[in-house]
């Protein structure tokens, strides 16, 4: 498995939440690349001069490359396993996808920072970027990572067929290091009950139909993955919500004590990830916890 990492400077004083979950997580023989993009310098007035601008620029974009270097290779040092440092420039999210594309890549995982929403829609954060742009499955961390603590896990899904393949994507992933996941489904009770009226004598109460239902397809989804993840290291369990699924999702990983969100990515097109409704891009960029989001 191809892991690119998506680091700041800042990163290179230790505990990192992006490098202490991404240990926790154990992709199974992952191989890491630890990127860092460092901005091409600019100083206002310096190129308008044909002779000094060129050899001052070079010589400071060499002083940061240097510097970026060797940033990052104690980041690798803290990362462990099979990994090295890659130093590029440009525009941080352009470069990591870029890299990600070039060297097949199956993750970009990065620091994830929680914002308003219209911080975050005017900011262009990289992960928004990597949310609607990247061809890959992304990894954003938030808080201290616990490496002592058992890591467990909320995933959400809808039981599209999308969704569905985006769960095989999960098990090809395959992270050893979650201890519990809670499969969770959510439907709009208000909405069923609402049309009720409009709806044939059933025999059974609709909301009581779709929460079967949905159960059914959480323990059938349960033992598609518990025959991929080691029945010893993890363990599932079913949840079906009548809450709103933004809610739902908060309450879970709540009364879960989860620290990971796992997602399926909603739709492939770029259009569809534009979309500032969706689940996928709504959790990943607000929330305040961990999430995974998977690309099929």
């Amino acid at each position: 498995m191809k892991i690119v990492l998506g680091a700041d400077l800042a990163m290179a004083g230790g505990n990192s939440p992006v490098v202490g979950l991404l240990k926790r997580l154990r992709f199974a023989q992952a191989q890491t690349d630890v990127v860092h993009a460092v901005p091409p310098p600019t100083y206002t007035g310096w190129e308008y001069d044909p002779v000094i601008a060129p050899a001052v620029l070079a010589e400071a974009a060499q002083r940061d490359r240097e510097y970026a270097t060797e940033a990052m290779e104690k980041v690798v040092i803290e990362l462990g396993g099979d990994s090295k440092p890659v130093v590029t420039m440009g525009n941080p999210t352009e470069r990591l996808m870029m890299h990600a594309d070039q060297n097949h890549a199956d993750l970009i995982a990065i620091n994830g920072t929680a914002a308003g929403p219209l911080v975050a829609f005017l900011t262009g954060s990289v992960a928004r970027g990597l949310v609607i742009g990247a061809h890959q499955s992304v990894l954003l961390a938030r808080g201290a990572s616990e490496e002592l603590r058992p890591l467990r896990a909320v995933l959400a899904t809808d039981h599209s067929p999308y969704s569905e393949r985006c769960m095989a994507r999960l098990t090809q992933l395959w992270p050893q290091g979650i201890q519990h996941i809670t499969v969770l489904s959510a439907f709009p009770e208000e909405r069923i009950r609402a049309m009720e009226p409009m709806l044939p004598t059933m025999a059974v109460e609709p909301t009581q139909a779709v929460r079967e239902t949905l159960e059914v397809k959480n323990k059938a989804l349960i033992e598609k993955l518990s025959g991929c993840f080691h029945p010893m290291l993890t363990t599932f369990e079913s949840r079906v919500s009548s809450l709103d699924v933004h809610e739902a999702i908060a309450e879970a990983m709540k009364e879960t004590e989860a620290e990971l969100l796992i997602l399926g990515a909603h739709g492939h097109s770029f259009l569809e990830r534009l979309t500032l409704g969706s689940v996928s891009f709504r959790e990943s960029v607000f929330s305040p916890y961990s999430v995974l989001v998977v690309r099929a």
